[in-house]
């Protein structure tokens, strides 16, 4: 037998720190995905691929009682109880908090960009988004330039703020969002009157930029009175091992993830190497939605940033990608920004079954909540995603005007918009990839 699976069998006992064990079963995971590509380069019947298999039965065993290890000990109905009690970790602020010192608010100069930063790191909820690495990725693929504006103390002390990348264009006019091309990005205080005030302010940078609007990105609540709350985010609470998922998710949905198998699916996670799979895939589904496609530098830049737990996912039948996406982890939470599934693979169910493996691998790598993106409510997207057990979280948008002027619709939602998209779903796909990242750059 060989060296680890010998150490398979070594009747060493389990720890019973449920840290240790999950830190465990995501090596052994690794590991069982390791045995799995080596036999693609092993002879059948050869003393190596009975070393593989020896190595992969041990790395099974080890798996299975390291997973019963973690099983709750508590009967079913209590565990799906204490997982409705999990709220995911959305930035929101008290409205009784309130700064009661004397503060001003200004934009920043770069020399000064350092506190800010270490002031988002210190707000430990602060949303992925508003960290370091962004501005310069927008920056660096799209051209945007980001500015940021602080409630500071006469001390130099900063108590809130707000980033703002600034759209210049013919078609859509000049205006700022925080934070584009995401969904959460907004305000960032501890401080209730801080925010308000903040929010106040921006009407003034409206005006003196000559900006025919601010978006600010929240899913807070009352902190302007011009706002919308239409999209929802849809967020799964997580457990801690598969078995568990199995039962939460239920039999009817197992089942309907389960029937893409007998089209006989591979699944791959991965980084750059999996980017023209993930980029053909979700090219074409961009066009057959009418929608402008991000140029796949876009994708590259924030695969290639360091720090960011950046991971593609790409499904084959018969060796070509049918399904695939783009996953983002930000502390206890998974979010899946971009998926798209070819529409001649939805009769092969590959869309739920590259649900299923991404749910799987948000456990195996310890998350405690995924993100299934955002919808409108009652919209197909929003049932999909409901029927994983996934809750909604309501976004609250707000639009500051210098007149406070309703802004325009800058998404597929308006009417304006629907004859050019009639009209991209008829554009050949090598051309929606060359004329698309020019447009779509300016629709954050």
């Amino acid at each position: 037998m060989s060296q680890l699976g010998t150490a398979c069998h070594s009747g060493v006992g389990l720890s019973t720190d449920s840290k240790v064990l999950k830190a465990e079963l995501k090596a052994l995971k690794s590991r069982k995905a390791e045995i799995a590509r080596g036999f693609k380069s092993v002879e059948p019947d050869s003393d190596q691929r009975e070393a593989l298999i020896a190595d992969m039965t041990a790395v099974s065993e080890r798996i299975k009682a390291v997973e019963d290890a973690l099983k709750p000990s508590r009967s079913q109905p209590a565990v799906q109880a204490y997982q409705e009690t999990k709220a995911p970790p959305f930035y929101r602020i008290s409205n009784e908090s309130e700064y009661t010192q004397p503060f001003q608010l200004r934009e920043l100069n770069s020399e000064e960009y350092d506190a800010w930063f270490q002031f988002v790191r210190d707000e430990t909820a602060a949303p992925l988004y508003m960290h370091r690495s962004w501005g310069g990725l927008i920056q660096k693929s799209f051209g945007h330039p980001t500015r940021i504006w602080v409630a500071m103390t006469p001390e130099g002390r900063i108590v809130g703020g707000v980033p703002l990348t600034f759209f210049s264009s013919r078609l859509f006019g000049r205006f700022a969002v925080s934070v584009p091309y995401f969904n959460y990005g907004g305000v960032l205080s501890p401080y209730w009157n801080v925010a308000k005030a903040l929010l106040t302010g921006l009407q003034k940078v409206a005006h003196q930029e000559q900006l025919t609007h601010i978006e600010v990105r929240t899913m807070q609540d009352g902190l302007w009175p011009n706002s919308s709350d239409r999209k929802v985010s849809m967020v799964l609470p997580l457990p801690e091992t598969l078995e568990a998922l199995d039962r939460q998710l239920g039999s009817k949905v197992r089942a309907q993830s389960k029937k893409a198998e007998e089209h006989h699916p591979t699944v791959a996670f991965g980084g750059l190497e999996l980017l023209d799979d993930f980029y053909r895939v979700f090219a074409r589904n961009m066009r057959d939605l009418g929608t402008p496609v991000y140029a796949k530098s876009w994708f590259a830049n924030v695969l290639s940033e360091p720090g960011l737990a950046a991971t593609l996912v790409v499904v084959k039948v018969r060796g070509r990608a049918v399904s695939a996406g783009f996953l983002l982890g930000h502390g206890p939470m998974l979010e899946i920004p971009w998926a798209s599934t070819i529409r001649p693979a939805n009769a092969l169910n590959t869309n739920m079954w590259m649900y299923r493996q991404i749910l799987d691998y948000a456990v195996s790598e310890g998350y405690e909540f995924f993100d299934f993106g955002r919808s409108t409510r009652g919209a197909g997207t929003y049932h999909f995603k409901k029927q994983w057990g996934a809750k909604p979280y309501e976004h609250h948008w707000y639009y500051i005007t210098p007149d406070h002027s309703k802004p325009p619709e800058l998404n597929p939602d308006n009417p304006k918009f629907r004859l050019m998209i009639a009209l991209w779903k008829r554009m050949p796909v090598w051309l929606s990839r060359l004329v698309g990242p020019p447009i779509v750059k300016h629709l954050p």
